[in-house]
Protein backbone atom coordinates (compact mmCIF):
# COMPACT_ATOMS: atom_id res chain seq x y z
CA UNK A 1 0.00 0.00 0.00
CA UNK A 2 1.32 3.46 -0.47
CA UNK A 3 3.01 4.72 2.41
CA UNK A 4 0.56 7.87 2.78
CA UNK A 5 -2.30 5.48 3.08
CA UNK A 6 -1.61 4.41 6.06
CA UNK A 7 0.46 7.21 8.20
CA UNK A 8 -2.66 8.57 10.29
CA UNK A 9 -2.74 11.58 12.05
CA UNK A 10 -1.00 10.13 15.46
CA UNK A 11 -1.59 8.23 18.76
CA UNK A 12 -4.16 9.98 21.15
CA UNK A 13 -2.51 10.68 24.36
CA UNK A 14 -6.10 10.09 26.48
CA UNK A 15 -7.93 7.00 27.49
CA UNK A 16 -4.99 5.40 29.46
CA UNK A 17 -7.96 4.17 31.40
CA UNK A 18 -9.27 2.22 28.28
CA UNK A 19 -5.45 1.51 27.68
CA UNK A 20 -5.47 -0.48 31.36
CA UNK A 21 -8.26 -2.59 30.81
CA UNK A 22 -6.75 -3.70 27.51
CA UNK A 23 -4.00 -5.31 29.24
CA UNK A 24 -5.79 -7.75 31.19
CA UNK A 25 -7.25 -9.02 27.30
CA UNK A 26 -3.91 -9.42 26.05
CA UNK A 27 -2.13 -11.05 28.28
CA UNK A 28 -4.57 -14.11 26.97
CA UNK A 29 -3.48 -13.89 23.71
CA UNK A 30 -1.28 -16.51 21.92
CA UNK A 31 2.39 -14.96 22.60
CA UNK A 32 4.84 -15.79 19.05
CA UNK A 33 7.30 -13.97 17.11
CA UNK A 34 9.61 -10.87 17.40
CA UNK A 35 8.50 -7.73 17.02
CA UNK A 36 11.04 -4.68 16.58
CA UNK A 37 9.64 -1.79 16.86
CA UNK A 38 11.11 1.75 15.56
CA UNK A 39 10.72 5.11 16.61
CA UNK A 40 11.78 6.94 13.29
CA UNK A 41 11.70 10.95 12.95
CA UNK A 42 10.78 11.61 9.28
CA UNK A 43 12.62 13.54 7.13
CA UNK A 44 9.33 15.60 6.13
CA UNK A 45 7.69 18.95 7.35
CA UNK A 46 3.89 19.08 8.59
CA UNK A 47 1.84 21.51 9.90
CA UNK A 48 1.91 21.28 14.03
CA UNK A 49 -0.98 21.99 16.17
CA UNK A 50 0.39 25.37 16.58
CA UNK A 51 0.11 25.80 12.67
CA UNK A 52 3.98 26.00 12.34
CA UNK A 53 5.67 23.38 10.56
CA UNK A 54 7.11 20.26 12.84
CA UNK A 55 8.79 16.52 11.57
CA UNK A 56 6.65 14.05 12.29
CA UNK A 57 7.65 10.62 14.24
CA UNK A 58 6.64 7.39 12.54
CA UNK A 59 6.31 4.28 14.97
CA UNK A 60 7.00 1.46 12.89
CA UNK A 61 6.53 -2.56 13.98
CA UNK A 62 7.93 -5.16 12.20
CA UNK A 63 7.31 -8.98 12.92
CA UNK A 64 10.73 -10.21 12.07
CA UNK A 65 10.09 -13.81 11.93
CA UNK A 66 7.53 -13.09 8.43
CA UNK A 67 8.34 -9.64 7.15
CA UNK A 68 5.22 -8.31 8.43
CA UNK A 69 4.72 -4.58 8.87
CA UNK A 70 2.04 -4.29 11.50
CA UNK A 71 -0.27 -1.22 12.42
CA UNK A 72 -3.41 -0.93 13.95
CA UNK A 73 -6.67 -0.58 13.55
CA UNK A 74 -8.20 2.51 14.97
CA UNK A 75 -11.59 1.74 16.39
CA UNK A 76 -15.00 3.86 15.80
CA UNK A 77 -15.48 5.34 19.19
CA UNK A 78 -13.27 7.95 21.08
CA UNK A 79 -12.14 5.16 23.60
CA UNK A 80 -10.91 3.06 20.65
CA UNK A 81 -9.61 5.40 18.44
CA UNK A 82 -5.97 5.02 19.69
CA UNK A 83 -5.12 3.65 16.19
CA UNK A 84 -2.40 5.26 13.71
CA UNK A 85 1.59 5.09 13.88
CA UNK A 86 2.31 8.92 13.20
CA UNK A 87 2.99 11.73 15.78
CA UNK A 88 3.22 15.30 15.82
CA UNK A 89 5.45 15.52 18.73
CA UNK A 90 8.41 12.89 20.02
CA UNK A 91 6.50 9.92 21.23
CA UNK A 92 7.09 9.50 25.04
CA UNK A 93 7.40 5.57 26.13
CA UNK A 94 3.62 5.82 27.43
CA UNK A 95 2.36 6.69 23.99
CA UNK A 96 4.87 3.75 22.64
CA UNK A 97 3.07 1.44 24.80
CA UNK A 98 -0.13 2.52 23.78
CA UNK A 99 0.51 1.77 20.21
CA UNK A 100 2.02 -1.46 20.86
CA UNK A 101 -0.83 -2.69 22.90
CA UNK A 102 -3.68 -1.48 19.79
CA UNK A 103 -1.35 -3.65 17.46
CA UNK A 104 -1.63 -6.28 19.87
CA UNK A 105 -5.48 -6.37 20.17
CA UNK A 106 -6.35 -5.01 16.52
CA UNK A 107 -3.30 -6.14 14.32
CA UNK A 108 -3.48 -4.97 10.29
CA UNK A 109 -0.53 -5.63 7.83
CA UNK A 110 0.22 -2.74 5.96
CA UNK A 111 2.77 -3.88 3.33
CA UNK A 112 2.39 -6.90 0.63
CA UNK A 113 -1.41 -7.18 0.65
CA UNK A 114 -3.09 -5.01 3.64
CA UNK A 115 -5.30 -6.99 5.84
CA UNK A 116 -6.23 -6.96 9.46
CA UNK A 117 -4.60 -10.07 11.27
CA UNK A 118 -5.90 -12.25 14.10
CA UNK A 119 -5.19 -10.51 17.79
CA UNK A 120 -1.82 -11.75 19.24
CA UNK A 121 1.38 -10.58 20.92
CA UNK A 122 5.09 -11.19 20.74
CA UNK A 123 7.11 -13.03 22.66
CA UNK A 124 9.80 -10.21 22.37
CA UNK A 125 9.87 -6.68 21.54
CA UNK A 126 13.36 -5.00 20.54
CA UNK A 127 13.48 -1.40 20.16
CA UNK A 128 15.38 1.34 17.90
CA UNK A 129 14.97 5.04 17.44
CA UNK A 130 16.54 7.93 15.33
CA UNK A 131 19.62 8.27 16.69
CA UNK A 132 20.22 4.53 17.95
CA UNK A 133 18.85 3.13 14.22
CA UNK A 134 22.69 2.39 13.12
CA UNK A 135 24.26 1.76 16.73
CA UNK A 136 26.21 -1.38 16.96
CA UNK A 137 25.29 -2.95 13.44
CA UNK A 138 26.46 -5.84 12.91
CA UNK A 139 27.38 -6.48 16.82
CA UNK A 140 24.70 -8.45 18.09
CA UNK A 141 26.77 -9.65 21.12
CA UNK A 142 26.47 -6.25 22.51
CA UNK A 143 23.01 -5.27 22.14
CA UNK A 144 21.81 -6.51 25.22
CA UNK A 145 23.59 -3.86 27.29
CA UNK A 146 22.44 -0.77 25.34
CA UNK A 147 19.96 1.73 27.41
CA UNK A 148 20.08 4.51 25.08
CA UNK A 149 17.24 3.92 23.54
CA UNK A 150 14.93 5.35 25.88
CA UNK A 151 12.03 2.91 24.94
CA UNK A 152 13.82 -0.27 26.35
CA UNK A 153 13.60 0.55 30.10
CA UNK A 154 11.14 3.20 29.56
CA UNK A 155 8.41 0.24 28.02
CA UNK A 156 10.16 -2.70 29.81
CA UNK A 157 7.51 -2.93 33.11
CA UNK A 158 4.59 -2.36 31.27
CA UNK A 159 4.96 -5.43 29.20
CA UNK A 160 6.60 -7.93 31.58
CA UNK A 161 3.32 -7.15 33.24
CA UNK A 162 1.53 -8.31 29.60
CA UNK A 163 3.57 -11.37 30.08
CA UNK A 164 6.43 -10.24 27.13
CA UNK A 165 9.58 -10.32 29.51
CA UNK A 166 12.37 -10.21 26.73
CA UNK A 167 12.69 -6.56 25.95
CA UNK A 168 15.95 -4.86 24.27
CA UNK A 169 17.74 -3.19 21.98
CA UNK A 170 18.49 -4.53 18.16
CA UNK A 171 19.44 -1.15 15.43
CA UNK A 172 17.91 -1.01 11.74
CA UNK A 173 19.59 -2.95 9.34
CA UNK A 174 20.85 0.03 6.56
CA UNK A 175 18.68 -1.88 3.90
CA UNK A 176 15.92 -1.56 5.38
CA UNK A 177 16.50 2.29 6.00
CA UNK A 178 17.19 3.27 2.48
CA UNK A 179 14.60 1.39 0.86
CA UNK A 180 11.80 1.37 3.25
CA UNK A 181 11.53 4.83 5.23
CA UNK A 182 13.97 6.81 2.94
CA UNK A 183 12.49 5.21 -0.40
CA UNK A 184 8.73 4.49 0.20
CA UNK A 185 7.48 6.31 3.47
CA UNK A 186 9.22 9.96 3.09
CA UNK A 187 8.18 10.12 0.12
CA UNK A 188 4.71 9.51 0.13
CA UNK A 189 4.84 12.11 2.99
CA UNK A 190 5.83 15.10 0.35
CA UNK A 191 3.21 17.02 -0.68
CA UNK A 192 2.10 17.05 -4.56
CA UNK A 193 4.50 18.93 -7.05
CA UNK A 194 7.07 19.54 -4.08
CA UNK A 195 9.53 21.61 -5.21
CA UNK A 196 13.04 19.63 -3.56
CA UNK A 197 15.21 22.21 -2.29
CA UNK A 198 18.53 22.64 -0.46
CA UNK A 199 16.80 20.51 2.40
CA UNK A 200 17.52 17.09 0.36
CA UNK A 201 21.26 17.79 -0.16
CA UNK A 202 23.42 15.30 0.83
CA UNK A 203 24.52 15.96 4.57
CA UNK A 204 27.96 16.86 5.36
CA UNK A 205 28.77 13.48 7.27
CA UNK A 206 27.11 11.39 4.77
CA UNK A 207 28.95 12.93 1.70
CA UNK A 208 32.08 14.38 2.43
CA UNK A 209 35.15 12.27 2.90
CA UNK A 210 37.06 13.04 5.92
CA UNK A 211 34.27 14.73 7.57
CA UNK A 212 34.11 13.39 11.32
CA UNK A 213 31.37 14.22 14.04
CA UNK A 214 34.08 16.25 15.92
CA UNK A 215 35.08 18.43 12.95
CA UNK A 216 31.25 19.04 12.40
CA UNK A 217 31.05 19.79 16.14
CA UNK A 218 33.91 22.07 15.47
CA UNK A 219 32.56 23.51 12.20
CA UNK A 220 28.92 24.33 13.53
CA UNK A 221 30.50 25.84 16.96
CA UNK A 222 32.92 28.68 14.28
CA UNK A 223 29.40 29.31 12.41
CA UNK A 224 27.70 30.18 15.47
CA UNK A 225 30.16 32.49 16.83
CA UNK A 226 30.46 34.34 13.23
CA UNK A 227 26.74 34.71 13.03
CA UNK A 228 26.79 35.78 16.66
CA UNK A 229 29.45 38.43 15.93
CA UNK A 230 27.52 39.86 13.18
CA UNK A 231 30.10 40.62 11.07
CA UNK A 232 27.81 43.03 9.01
CA UNK A 233 27.93 45.59 11.09
CA UNK A 234 31.42 46.03 10.91
CA UNK A 235 33.11 44.87 7.54
CA UNK A 236 31.65 46.36 3.95
CA UNK A 237 29.68 43.71 2.22
CA UNK A 238 32.13 41.01 -0.22
CA UNK A 239 34.75 43.07 1.17
CA UNK A 240 37.73 40.48 0.46
CA UNK A 241 39.52 39.60 3.50
CA UNK A 242 42.66 37.71 3.17
CA UNK A 243 43.91 34.77 4.74
CA UNK A 244 47.35 32.82 4.46
CA UNK A 245 47.97 29.61 6.51
CA UNK A 246 50.03 26.69 6.09
CA UNK A 247 48.26 23.26 6.06
CA UNK A 248 50.86 20.29 6.90
CA UNK A 249 49.44 16.84 4.76
CA UNK A 250 51.72 14.79 6.89
CA UNK A 251 54.70 14.80 8.61
CA UNK A 252 57.85 15.69 6.04
CA UNK A 253 54.76 17.85 3.26
CA UNK A 254 53.26 21.27 4.47
CA UNK A 255 51.17 23.72 1.62
CA UNK A 256 51.16 27.13 2.16
CA UNK A 257 47.78 28.14 1.11
CA UNK A 258 45.71 31.82 0.21
CA UNK A 259 41.87 32.14 0.25
CA UNK A 260 39.93 35.28 0.45
CA UNK A 261 36.62 35.23 2.03
CA UNK A 262 34.04 38.08 2.78
CA UNK A 263 30.87 38.72 4.63
CA UNK A 264 27.57 38.39 2.39
CA UNK A 265 24.39 40.33 3.32
CA UNK A 266 22.93 41.15 6.87
CA UNK A 267 20.73 39.70 9.41
CA UNK A 268 18.42 43.01 8.37
CA UNK A 269 18.45 42.53 4.73
CA UNK A 270 17.19 38.92 5.60
CA UNK A 271 20.17 37.16 4.03
CA UNK A 272 23.29 36.64 5.58
CA UNK A 273 26.63 34.27 5.41
CA UNK A 274 30.35 34.17 4.15
CA UNK A 275 31.63 33.37 1.15
CA UNK A 276 35.41 31.96 0.04
CA UNK A 277 37.42 32.60 -2.97
CA UNK A 278 39.71 31.46 -4.85
CA UNK A 279 41.49 34.55 -6.17
CA UNK A 280 41.44 38.37 -5.55
CA UNK A 281 40.47 38.85 -9.08
CA UNK A 282 37.04 36.82 -8.44
CA UNK A 283 36.48 38.28 -5.09
CA UNK A 284 37.09 41.66 -6.40
CA UNK A 285 34.58 41.10 -8.91
CA UNK A 286 31.98 40.04 -6.28
CA UNK A 287 32.47 43.37 -4.28
CA UNK A 288 31.90 45.50 -7.30
CA UNK A 289 29.01 43.69 -8.32
CA UNK A 290 27.48 44.23 -4.51
CA UNK A 291 28.44 47.76 -4.97
CA UNK A 292 28.66 49.17 -8.19
CA UNK A 293 26.10 46.64 -10.28
CA UNK A 294 27.66 47.87 -13.07
CA UNK A 295 27.88 43.53 -14.66
CA UNK A 296 24.86 42.77 -14.90
CA UNK A 297 26.37 39.12 -16.33
CA UNK A 298 24.41 36.37 -14.56
CA UNK A 299 27.43 33.85 -15.15
CA UNK A 300 29.86 36.23 -14.00
CA UNK A 301 27.95 36.87 -11.23
CA UNK A 302 27.32 33.15 -10.30
CA UNK A 303 31.09 32.49 -10.62
CA UNK A 304 32.04 35.12 -8.63
CA UNK A 305 29.86 33.50 -5.72
CA UNK A 306 33.27 31.01 -4.93
CA UNK A 307 32.27 28.70 -1.92
CA UNK A 308 29.16 30.16 0.13
CA UNK A 309 27.93 29.64 3.72
CA UNK A 310 24.89 31.15 3.63
CA UNK A 311 22.53 31.20 7.38
CA UNK A 312 19.08 29.39 6.61
CA UNK A 313 16.56 28.11 8.64
CA UNK A 314 15.96 24.74 9.50
CA UNK A 315 13.72 23.88 6.92
CA UNK A 316 16.08 24.89 3.84
CA UNK A 317 18.78 22.36 5.90
CA UNK A 318 19.96 19.26 4.88
CA UNK A 319 18.04 16.67 6.65
CA UNK A 320 20.72 14.43 7.53
CA UNK A 321 22.63 18.15 8.76
CA UNK A 322 19.99 18.49 11.26
CA UNK A 323 19.64 14.85 12.48
CA UNK A 324 23.78 14.81 12.90
CA UNK A 325 23.53 18.10 14.58
CA UNK A 326 20.79 16.58 17.04
CA UNK A 327 22.77 13.34 17.28
CA UNK A 328 26.17 15.13 18.53
CA UNK A 329 24.84 17.95 20.16
CA UNK A 330 26.75 20.77 17.31
CA UNK A 331 26.01 24.13 17.83
CA UNK A 332 23.61 26.48 16.14
CA UNK A 333 23.74 30.32 17.37
CA UNK A 334 20.36 30.99 19.17
CA UNK A 335 17.55 32.97 17.22
CA UNK A 336 17.63 36.31 17.68
CA UNK A 337 13.86 37.35 17.31
CA UNK A 338 13.72 41.12 16.78
CA UNK A 339 17.50 41.66 15.74
CA UNK A 340 16.69 41.07 12.28
CA UNK A 341 14.73 37.59 12.76
CA UNK A 342 11.49 36.06 13.19
CA UNK A 343 10.19 37.20 16.74
CA UNK A 344 8.13 34.07 16.78
CA UNK A 345 11.40 31.80 15.59
CA UNK A 346 12.28 28.98 18.22
CA UNK A 347 16.07 29.37 18.97
CA UNK A 348 17.40 26.63 17.23
CA UNK A 349 15.03 27.51 14.13
CA UNK A 350 17.65 30.11 12.20
CA UNK A 351 21.22 30.64 11.98
CA UNK A 352 21.71 26.83 10.67
CA UNK A 353 25.04 27.58 8.54
CA UNK A 354 24.67 25.74 4.69
CA UNK A 355 28.11 24.97 3.33
CA UNK A 356 27.62 25.13 -0.64
CA UNK A 357 29.75 24.87 -3.63
CA UNK A 358 28.10 26.75 -6.59
CA UNK A 359 28.26 25.28 -10.23
CA UNK A 360 26.53 27.48 -13.39
CA UNK A 361 26.13 26.85 -16.62
CA UNK A 362 24.92 29.26 -19.14
CA UNK A 363 22.89 26.93 -21.61
CA UNK A 364 23.57 27.14 -24.88
CA UNK A 365 20.82 27.30 -28.50
CA UNK A 366 18.08 28.11 -26.02
CA UNK A 367 18.75 26.06 -23.63
CA UNK A 368 17.69 26.58 -20.12
CA UNK A 369 20.72 27.66 -17.68
CA UNK A 370 21.53 25.30 -14.92
CA UNK A 371 22.79 25.72 -11.65
CA UNK A 372 24.21 22.57 -9.29
CA UNK A 373 25.05 22.87 -5.66
CA UNK A 374 27.38 20.12 -4.13
CA UNK A 375 28.64 20.13 -0.49
CA UNK A 376 32.20 21.06 -0.10
CA UNK A 377 35.67 19.04 -0.13
CA UNK A 378 36.97 18.56 3.99
CA UNK A 379 39.93 21.24 3.32
CA UNK A 380 37.55 23.85 2.11
CA UNK A 381 35.45 23.21 4.66
CA UNK A 382 38.54 23.71 7.06
CA UNK A 383 38.99 26.69 5.30
CA UNK A 384 35.37 27.88 6.63
CA UNK A 385 36.55 26.69 9.63
CA UNK A 386 39.33 28.82 10.56
CA UNK A 387 38.23 31.72 8.47
CA UNK A 388 35.12 32.29 11.08
CA UNK A 389 37.41 32.04 13.68
CA UNK A 390 40.06 34.08 13.01
CA UNK A 391 37.33 36.54 11.77
CA UNK A 392 35.58 36.73 15.21
CA UNK A 393 38.70 37.10 17.00
CA UNK A 394 39.86 40.07 15.40
CA UNK A 395 35.90 41.34 15.64
CA UNK A 396 36.36 41.25 19.25
CA UNK A 397 39.41 42.69 19.12
CA UNK A 398 38.21 46.00 17.13
CA UNK A 399 41.42 45.14 14.92
CA UNK A 400 39.09 44.27 12.13
CA UNK A 401 36.99 47.00 10.50
CA UNK A 402 36.43 47.92 6.81
CA UNK A 403 33.15 50.15 6.66
CA UNK A 404 31.58 51.02 3.15
CA UNK A 405 32.97 54.55 2.33
CA UNK A 406 36.53 56.02 1.18
CA UNK A 407 38.62 53.75 3.13
CA UNK A 408 36.98 50.41 2.41
CA UNK A 409 39.53 49.91 -0.08
CA UNK A 410 42.74 50.97 1.80
CA UNK A 411 44.97 48.01 2.88
CA UNK A 412 45.21 46.80 6.98
CA UNK A 413 46.96 44.08 8.63
CA UNK A 414 48.24 41.58 8.16
CA UNK A 415 46.93 40.41 12.11
CA UNK A 416 48.44 36.92 13.00
CA UNK A 417 45.66 34.52 14.76
CA UNK A 418 46.41 30.78 15.90
CA UNK A 419 43.09 28.69 16.16
CA UNK A 420 42.56 24.81 16.68
CA UNK A 421 41.15 22.68 13.80
CA UNK A 422 39.98 18.60 13.78
CA UNK A 423 39.37 18.91 10.16
CA UNK A 424 40.68 15.13 9.25
CA UNK A 425 40.94 13.60 12.45
CA UNK A 426 38.82 10.76 13.25
CA UNK A 427 39.64 10.98 17.35
CA UNK A 428 38.87 14.63 17.50
CA UNK A 429 42.43 15.39 18.24
CA UNK A 430 43.36 19.52 17.24
CA UNK A 431 46.31 20.70 15.76
CA UNK A 432 47.08 24.80 16.23
CA UNK A 433 47.16 26.61 12.45
CA UNK A 434 48.49 30.13 12.55
CA UNK A 435 46.30 32.26 9.96
CA UNK A 436 48.36 35.56 8.87
CA UNK A 437 44.70 37.76 7.88
CA UNK A 438 44.88 41.17 6.34
CA UNK A 439 42.85 43.48 4.24
CA UNK A 440 44.16 43.66 0.73
CA UNK A 441 44.32 46.93 -1.30
CA UNK A 442 41.47 46.98 -3.68
CA UNK A 443 43.19 48.28 -5.86
CA UNK A 444 45.38 45.93 -8.08
CA UNK A 445 44.65 43.14 -10.55
CA UNK A 446 46.92 40.83 -8.05
CA UNK A 447 45.06 37.27 -7.65
CA UNK A 448 46.15 35.22 -4.99
CA UNK A 449 44.91 31.59 -5.07
CA UNK A 450 43.50 29.13 -2.88
CA UNK A 451 44.49 25.25 -2.64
Amino acid sequence: APASSWIETGVSNTHIDVVSRMSGDITKLPAKGVWHCYVHKLRAWVTGEDGFPVRPYLMLVVSTEDGRFLSCDPGDTAETALGGNMSKTQPSSEMVLRFLKRVMSHPTQINGAAEKLAPTRPRSVKFADTNTAGLLLGEPEKWAGVTSCAYVDGCRAALAALGINEVSFAPVPKMFLENVIRGSIEPGMAPENVVYGTQHLPGLLESTVGFTPAFGKSLFAAAAAYARAAPWETLAARRPVQFVYRLVLREDVAVKLTAFGSAVGSKDGGSYGFSVHKTLETAMLAYDLEHNGKDEDEQTAMAAGGQTCMFTSVYETPFEDVDNKELFGWEIAASAGGDGGDADAAPDEENWPLFCKVQFEKGENGAQDTLALTRPAIIELQCFELMFKGVVELLHSGELQSRSGENARDAKGPWTVKCASSAGSEAGETSLVELEISLPALISDQAGTFL
